[in-house]
Protein backbone atom coordinates (compact mmCIF):
# COMPACT_ATOMS: atom_id res chain seq x y z
CA UNK A 1 0.00 0.00 0.00
CA UNK A 2 1.44 3.37 -1.03
CA UNK A 3 1.20 5.85 1.82
CA UNK A 4 -0.23 9.34 1.26
CA UNK A 5 0.46 12.60 3.08
CA UNK A 6 -2.33 15.18 2.92
CA UNK A 7 -1.19 18.83 2.98
CA UNK A 8 -3.58 21.68 3.75
CA UNK A 9 -2.71 25.38 3.66
CA UNK A 10 -4.74 27.49 6.08
CA UNK A 11 -5.40 31.01 7.23
CA UNK A 12 -8.57 31.85 9.16
CA UNK A 13 -10.52 28.90 7.78
CA UNK A 14 -12.67 27.99 10.79
CA UNK A 15 -15.73 27.99 8.54
CA UNK A 16 -14.51 25.10 6.36
CA UNK A 17 -11.58 23.34 8.00
CA UNK A 18 -13.52 20.77 10.07
CA UNK A 19 -15.39 19.39 7.06
CA UNK A 20 -12.16 19.23 5.10
CA UNK A 21 -10.26 17.40 7.84
CA UNK A 22 -13.11 14.96 8.48
CA UNK A 23 -12.96 13.96 4.81
CA UNK A 24 -9.19 13.26 4.77
CA UNK A 25 -8.65 11.57 8.14
CA UNK A 26 -8.18 8.28 6.28
CA UNK A 27 -4.79 9.53 5.02
CA UNK A 28 -1.54 8.25 6.52
CA UNK A 29 -0.66 11.72 7.80
CA UNK A 30 -2.13 15.22 7.72
CA UNK A 31 0.13 18.26 7.49
CA UNK A 32 -1.17 21.78 8.19
CA UNK A 33 0.88 24.78 7.03
CA UNK A 34 -0.81 27.83 8.51
CA UNK A 35 -0.23 31.51 7.74
CA UNK A 36 -0.79 32.65 11.34
CA UNK A 37 -4.54 32.28 11.69
CA UNK A 38 -6.26 34.43 14.29
CA UNK A 39 -9.54 32.50 14.49
CA UNK A 40 -10.32 28.93 15.65
CA UNK A 41 -8.61 27.24 12.68
CA UNK A 42 -5.66 25.81 14.60
CA UNK A 43 -7.80 24.69 17.55
CA UNK A 44 -9.97 22.64 15.20
CA UNK A 45 -6.95 21.33 13.30
CA UNK A 46 -5.36 20.00 16.51
CA UNK A 47 -8.32 17.62 16.89
CA UNK A 48 -7.08 15.82 13.77
CA UNK A 49 -3.29 16.22 13.67
CA UNK A 50 -0.33 17.42 15.70
CA UNK A 51 1.71 18.13 12.55
CA UNK A 52 0.93 21.83 12.39
CA UNK A 53 3.46 24.39 11.20
CA UNK A 54 3.33 28.13 10.57
CA UNK A 55 4.92 30.33 7.93
CA UNK A 56 4.22 33.73 6.44
CA UNK A 57 2.36 33.51 3.14
CA UNK A 58 4.67 34.18 0.18
CA UNK A 59 2.47 32.97 -2.66
CA UNK A 60 0.66 29.69 -3.33
CA UNK A 61 3.42 27.81 -5.25
CA UNK A 62 6.12 28.68 -2.68
CA UNK A 63 3.80 27.83 0.21
CA UNK A 64 2.95 24.43 -1.26
CA UNK A 65 6.60 23.76 -2.08
CA UNK A 66 7.70 24.63 1.46
CA UNK A 67 5.02 22.38 2.94
CA UNK A 68 6.60 19.35 1.28
CA UNK A 69 9.53 19.44 3.69
CA UNK A 70 7.18 18.39 6.50
CA UNK A 71 5.81 15.33 4.68
CA UNK A 72 7.21 11.87 5.40
CA UNK A 73 5.74 10.13 2.32
CA UNK A 74 6.60 10.43 -1.37
CA UNK A 75 2.95 10.75 -2.41
CA UNK A 76 1.31 14.04 -1.43
CA UNK A 77 -2.33 15.07 -1.74
CA UNK A 78 -2.70 18.86 -1.76
CA UNK A 79 -6.18 19.72 -0.50
CA UNK A 80 -7.51 23.23 0.04
CA UNK A 81 -9.21 24.00 3.34
CA UNK A 82 -12.52 24.72 1.55
CA UNK A 83 -12.55 21.30 -0.12
CA UNK A 84 -14.14 17.99 0.87
CA UNK A 85 -13.11 14.56 -0.44
CA UNK A 86 -16.31 12.60 -1.13
CA UNK A 87 -16.56 8.94 -0.12
CA UNK A 88 -16.52 7.80 -3.76
CA UNK A 89 -13.24 9.58 -4.43
CA UNK A 90 -11.70 8.27 -1.20
CA UNK A 91 -12.52 4.72 -2.26
CA UNK A 92 -11.14 5.33 -5.76
CA UNK A 93 -7.85 6.64 -4.37
CA UNK A 94 -7.52 3.81 -1.84
CA UNK A 95 -8.24 1.21 -4.53
CA UNK A 96 -5.75 2.82 -6.94
CA UNK A 97 -3.04 3.02 -4.28
CA UNK A 98 -3.58 -0.54 -3.09
CA UNK A 99 -1.77 -1.48 -6.30
CA UNK A 100 1.49 -0.19 -7.76
CA UNK A 101 1.40 3.43 -8.96
CA UNK A 102 5.08 3.61 -9.86
CA UNK A 103 4.25 4.33 -13.51
CA UNK A 104 2.58 7.62 -12.50
CA UNK A 105 4.06 10.89 -11.38
CA UNK A 106 0.72 12.54 -10.56
CA UNK A 107 -3.07 12.42 -10.86
CA UNK A 108 -5.48 15.10 -12.07
CA UNK A 109 -8.93 15.76 -10.65
CA UNK A 110 -12.19 17.45 -11.47
CA UNK A 111 -13.47 20.08 -9.03
CA UNK A 112 -17.22 20.26 -8.47
CA UNK A 113 -17.31 23.84 -7.26
CA UNK A 114 -20.36 24.94 -5.29
CA UNK A 115 -20.84 28.52 -6.44
CA UNK A 116 -23.66 30.60 -5.00
CA UNK A 117 -25.18 27.35 -3.73
CA UNK A 118 -25.02 25.34 -6.96
CA UNK A 119 -22.52 22.75 -8.19
CA UNK A 120 -21.01 24.01 -11.46
CA UNK A 121 -20.52 21.27 -14.07
CA UNK A 122 -19.74 23.44 -17.08
CA UNK A 123 -17.96 26.76 -17.77
CA UNK A 124 -14.68 24.80 -17.96
CA UNK A 125 -14.73 24.43 -14.17
CA UNK A 126 -15.49 20.70 -14.22
CA UNK A 127 -12.65 19.75 -16.55
CA UNK A 128 -10.03 17.36 -15.08
CA UNK A 129 -7.26 19.95 -15.04
CA UNK A 130 -6.19 20.04 -11.40
CA UNK A 131 -3.01 18.21 -10.38
CA UNK A 132 -3.40 17.63 -6.64
CA UNK A 133 -2.08 14.11 -5.93
CA UNK A 134 1.55 13.59 -6.90
CA UNK A 135 4.87 11.98 -6.18
CA UNK A 136 6.93 14.87 -4.79
CA UNK A 137 10.09 13.28 -6.20
CA UNK A 138 8.74 13.41 -9.76
CA UNK A 139 8.12 17.10 -10.37
CA UNK A 140 8.04 20.49 -8.74
CA UNK A 141 6.23 23.81 -8.30
CA UNK A 142 7.13 27.00 -10.15
CA UNK A 143 8.06 29.01 -7.07
CA UNK A 144 8.84 32.11 -9.13
CA UNK A 145 5.08 32.63 -9.45
CA UNK A 146 2.65 33.81 -6.76
CA UNK A 147 -0.74 32.58 -7.97
CA UNK A 148 -0.71 29.64 -10.41
CA UNK A 149 0.09 26.75 -8.12
CA UNK A 150 -0.37 23.39 -9.83
CA UNK A 151 2.36 20.81 -9.36
CA UNK A 152 4.37 20.34 -12.58
CA UNK A 153 4.85 16.57 -13.00
CA UNK A 154 7.64 14.83 -14.88
CA UNK A 155 6.16 11.64 -16.25
CA UNK A 156 2.81 9.93 -16.75
CA UNK A 157 -0.27 11.64 -15.31
CA UNK A 158 -3.46 9.75 -14.50
CA UNK A 159 -7.01 11.10 -14.19
CA UNK A 160 -9.32 10.25 -11.31
CA UNK A 161 -12.95 9.60 -12.25
CA UNK A 162 -14.56 11.09 -9.14
CA UNK A 163 -14.45 14.77 -8.25
CA UNK A 164 -13.25 16.87 -5.34
CA UNK A 165 -16.03 18.94 -3.79
CA UNK A 166 -14.96 22.59 -3.64
CA UNK A 167 -16.95 25.23 -1.80
CA UNK A 168 -16.54 28.49 -3.69
CA UNK A 169 -18.12 31.86 -3.08
CA UNK A 170 -21.50 31.83 -1.38
CA UNK A 171 -22.27 35.50 -2.01
CA UNK A 172 -21.00 38.60 -3.82
CA UNK A 173 -19.13 39.83 -0.74
CA UNK A 174 -17.02 36.65 -0.64
CA UNK A 175 -16.32 37.01 -4.36
CA UNK A 176 -15.11 40.60 -3.90
CA UNK A 177 -12.79 39.55 -1.05
CA UNK A 178 -11.25 36.75 -3.13
CA UNK A 179 -11.09 38.95 -6.22
CA UNK A 180 -8.95 41.47 -4.36
CA UNK A 181 -6.47 38.83 -3.21
CA UNK A 182 -6.25 36.62 -6.29
CA UNK A 183 -6.18 39.42 -8.87
CA UNK A 184 -3.24 41.01 -7.02
CA UNK A 185 -1.29 37.75 -7.04
CA UNK A 186 -2.16 37.20 -10.70
CA UNK A 187 -1.02 40.71 -11.61
CA UNK A 188 2.31 40.05 -9.92
CA UNK A 189 2.72 36.87 -11.97
CA UNK A 190 1.86 38.72 -15.18
CA UNK A 191 4.43 41.38 -14.27
CA UNK A 192 7.15 38.77 -13.67
CA UNK A 193 6.35 37.07 -16.99
CA UNK A 194 6.93 40.33 -18.85
CA UNK A 195 3.36 41.28 -19.70
CA UNK A 196 2.80 45.03 -20.12
CA UNK A 197 -0.12 47.27 -21.02
CA UNK A 198 0.50 49.73 -23.86
CA UNK A 199 -1.55 51.89 -26.21
CA UNK A 200 -1.21 49.07 -28.75
CA UNK A 201 -2.88 46.37 -26.63
CA UNK A 202 -5.03 48.25 -24.12
CA UNK A 203 -8.29 47.58 -25.97
CA UNK A 204 -7.40 43.92 -26.40
CA UNK A 205 -6.72 43.29 -22.70
CA UNK A 206 -9.52 45.44 -21.28
CA UNK A 207 -12.31 44.88 -23.81
CA UNK A 208 -11.69 42.14 -26.37
CA UNK A 209 -10.07 39.47 -24.16
CA UNK A 210 -12.60 39.72 -21.28
CA UNK A 211 -15.39 39.36 -23.85
CA UNK A 212 -13.62 36.32 -25.31
CA UNK A 213 -13.29 34.81 -21.82
CA UNK A 214 -17.02 35.25 -21.23
CA UNK A 215 -18.04 33.77 -24.60
CA UNK A 216 -15.60 30.85 -24.27
CA UNK A 217 -17.01 29.85 -20.91
CA UNK A 218 -20.65 30.62 -21.59
CA UNK A 219 -20.95 29.27 -25.16
CA UNK A 220 -18.04 26.91 -25.93
CA UNK A 221 -17.84 25.41 -22.43
CA UNK A 222 -21.65 25.44 -22.15
CA UNK A 223 -21.91 27.63 -19.07
CA UNK A 224 -25.50 28.40 -20.02
CA UNK A 225 -26.42 24.86 -18.92
CA UNK A 226 -25.65 25.87 -15.32
CA UNK A 227 -28.39 28.50 -15.40
CA UNK A 228 -28.08 31.82 -13.60
CA UNK A 229 -25.15 30.53 -11.55
CA UNK A 230 -23.34 29.58 -14.75
CA UNK A 231 -23.94 33.07 -16.11
CA UNK A 232 -22.50 34.50 -12.89
CA UNK A 233 -19.39 32.31 -13.24
CA UNK A 234 -18.82 33.56 -16.79
CA UNK A 235 -19.36 37.21 -15.86
CA UNK A 236 -17.15 37.10 -12.78
CA UNK A 237 -14.43 35.23 -14.69
CA UNK A 238 -14.32 38.02 -17.26
CA UNK A 239 -14.29 40.65 -14.50
CA UNK A 240 -11.46 38.86 -12.67
CA UNK A 241 -9.44 38.79 -15.88
CA UNK A 242 -10.01 42.49 -16.47
CA UNK A 243 -9.16 43.47 -12.87
CA UNK A 244 -5.92 41.47 -13.00
CA UNK A 245 -4.78 43.45 -16.04
CA UNK A 246 -5.90 46.73 -14.50
CA UNK A 247 -3.69 45.93 -11.52
CA UNK A 248 -0.86 45.02 -13.91
CA UNK A 249 -1.24 48.46 -15.52
CA UNK A 250 -1.21 50.07 -12.07
CA UNK A 251 1.91 48.15 -11.04
CA UNK A 252 3.87 48.97 -14.17
CA UNK A 253 3.18 52.67 -13.64
CA UNK A 254 4.81 52.49 -10.20
CA UNK A 255 7.80 50.59 -11.62
CA UNK A 256 8.64 53.19 -14.27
Amino acid sequence: MNKISVVILTKNEEKHIRGCLESVKWADEIIILDSFSTDRTLGIAREFTDKIYQKDFTGFPKQRHDALQFTSNSWVFMVDSDMVIPQELKEEIKEKFSRSVEEYSAFKFRFLTVYFGKGIRHCGWYDPNNTRLFNKEKGNFNTSLRYLDDFIPKGKVGIMKNHILHFGQENISEYVIRLERYSTLNAEDLMSKGYRISHLNVFFYFLIKPTMVFLYKFIYKKGFLDGVEGLMVCITSAITYCISYLKLWEKQKTHV
